[in-house]
């Protein structure tokens, strides 16, 4: 009688196991088709809703630059059913905002909206990023306000010269492409390479969702699914990945040739390092100390305070998917500038050998910490983390970490991290001034021996 009770119960299991694995799929809930983080927050009645596309700049084919960031602000042009005007007409009557962001590694389109007007805003976005229809008159017309801009840029001295190191410090990487793109590949887009583009990337493996605000998570996974579905990715692969960029095996310095400059601009960097490196809180650290832009910074303190060569002299790091840079910024007069850039290599050169000081690291360590809190101490600082997390790859919460990971390190973790990184030898350096006045100069400032300085004019792609 106990052998039969026992086989009895042992096929009862085993029924009730077959049952279960025949209505689990049924029961499952289904993969979501769209990336959603959503934190409802009802203090007040607004919603902020990003939609980003994991492709950016970096994803534009060879000769196209530019095309990514074409792609999205034409998004806002026209759909089957409606005009530009139409489109922005809707947004003022819902007193809603829409824009677009194009990043190196993302695309984003930003919305503010009342929550009363929420789900007529997201339908329209809905139809907006899966229906648009690329007008060739709006083609024309786009094409011409960037090119005019990209000229407006040639009297910015700060912008042109950040957009020419980028350039001469990635070489080939696609992280040296501009964002906006050239006047040449601009006035070339038409509208096949921009639908191309579009189909490319505007497919659910690419989209993310993240937001905040006076509505419910599910009301935002119910519209990125709606999406997913409009925009399925098929056989299609997420945007592929780029490789890692590489520092060059000598220090090089280029001039970008402007006439009738009294004042330079003057960028100093390497390849950076991913946020996950491991020795990447220990180098945040250090570079505070160094560059951080505060007057306790030895970059400021040696340039500025002492020296009074340029207004400001600071340091910093751009993140990526894969290591992207670090840089000193200067801006001295014309004058003073070879002397500034000696200074700048000497002050690296130093800060690789002996690191930081025990009152820098303690200054550091300690801004550090106490800044840490306001990262993530609103909503809209925490969605603005989460697409940075997302599109990076970096774990999440990893914006909140900064305190307890800052905390936890010493002067020598901090000094060893720097002696690591550091490679004055392997620096890129770019200066835009006036080559017939600085040339010589800034050769023997560099190091860089004569025939190998690049001289490049302003207006050069």
């Amino acid at each position: 009688m106990k052998k039969l009770m026992i086989k009895t119960m042992v096929l009862k299991a085993l029924t009730l196991a077959a049952f279960a694995l025949a209505v689990s799929p049924m029961l499952a809930r289904p993969l979501q088709a769209v990336e959603v983080s959503f934190e409802e927050d009802k203090r007040l009645p607004l919603v902020y809703v990003n939609l980003a596309v994991k492709a950016g700049a970096v994803t534009d084919p060879e000769g196209e630059s530019g095309i990514t960031n074409f792609v999205g602000e034409m998004l806002l042009r026209g759909t089957r059913d409606k005009t530009k005007k139409e489109i922005d007409l809707e947004l003022d009557q819902m007193g809603a905002r829409l824009e677009v962001e194009t990043r190196e590694e993302a695309l984003i389109l930003r919305g503010a909206v009342l929550s009363s007007q929420l789900e007529p805003f997201l339908k329209l976005v809905l139809e907006i990023v899966t229906e648009p229809s690329f007008p060739e008159k709006e083609i024309g017309k786009l094409r011409k306000e960037i090119v005019s801009g990209l000229l407006e840029e040639l009297g910015d001295d700060s912008s042109l010269e950040a957009r020419h190191f980028s350039k001469f410090l990635f070489r080939d990487h696609p992280y040296g492409n501009p964002v906006l793109g050239k006047i040449g590949t601009i006035e070339r887009l038409d509208r096949a390479k921009v639908l191309a583009q579009y189909e490319n990337i505007f497919h659910e493996k690419n989209f993310l969702i993240v937001g905040e605000g006076d509505a419910a998570e599910k009301t935002i996974q119910a519209w990125g699914d709606s999406i997913g579905k409009l925009r399925p990715s098929g056989d299609r692969k997420a945007a592929a990945v780029v490789g890692t960029p590489e520092n060059a095996p000598e220090r090089r310095l280029e001039i970008v040739d402007k006439p009738d400059r009294t004042q330079t601009q003057i960028d100093v960097g390497q390849i950076g390092v991913r946020m996950t490196d491991p020795d990447y809180f220990a180098l945040y650290v250090g570079n505070h100390a160094f560059g951080g832009g505060s007057f306790s910074a030895r970059l400021m303190t040696e340039i500025r305070v002492k020296r009074g060569w340029s207004y400001g002299a600071y340091s910093y790091f751009r993140p990526g998917l894969k290591p992207r840079s670090w840089i000193a910024h200067l801006f001295p007069a014309a004058k003073d500038a070879p002397a500034a850039l000696a200074e700048t290599l000497h002050l690296i050169e130093q800060l690789k050998k002996d690191g930081i000081t025990s009152p820098e690291f303690e200054f550091a360590q300690r801004s550090l910490v106490n800044s840490a809190g306001f990262m993530y101490n609103t909503p809209q600082k925490r969605v603005a983390n989460t697409l940075l997390e997302r599109t990076t790859d970096l774990p999440s919460g990893f914006m909140e970490s900064y305190a307890s990971r800052i905390s936890a390190l010493n002067r020598e973790q901090v000094n060893a991290a720097l002696k690591r990184f550091l490679h004055p030898e392997k620096l890129a350096m770019s200066v835009l001034g006036t080559a017939s006045q600085l040339k010589e100069a800034l050769t023997k400032a560099s190091g860089v021996k004569a025939p190998d300085v690049v001289v490049v004019p302003y207006t050069e792609e």
